[in-house]
């Protein structure tokens, strides 16, 4: 009886590491790259949308801080026409919620300072 109960959490926790795996590699930033942020722009409504992984990246880095809007714009392209979140000055969609069951989108948002440049970039849900 111990032995199958044994068996039966060793089962368990290899379900468990596979799917944190599964996990990790969908959410791992990715370097970012102009050519696939635009291509991504229309990507299906799936968690694997590249945008996600680049945005995360472009976040860590810090790279979108400071930034005028003409440089956003050069880097990221034109974006996203949205109604959604108003308060910010910028909106890109990078795709669905990155959740077991996310029937929600990400979307990256900027907002600029006083000076016209980039004081706030996060990624935010619908």
């Amino acid at each position: 009886m111990n032995c199958r109960i044994a068996g039966l959490g060793v089962g368990l926790g290899l379900i468990a590491l596979g799917i944190a795996s599964i996990c990790y590699l969908q959410v791992a930033s990715t370097r970012f790259d102009p050519t696939t942020w635009r291509a991504a722009e229309t990507a299906p409504f799936n968690s694997d949308a590249p945008r996600l992984r680049m945005a995360d990246g472009l976040l860590q880095s810090g790279k979108l801080l400071g930034k005028t809007s003409s440089e956003i714009d050069a880097l990221l392209g034109p974006a996203t026409v949205t109604d959604y979140f108003r308060e910010f000055d910028l909106v890109y969609w990078l795709g669905a919620e990155r959740s077991f069951m996310g029937i929600d989108s990400e979307w990256l948002v900027i907002k600029f300072a006083s000076d016209g440049r980039v004081g706030e970039a996060r990624i935010v849900t619908d």
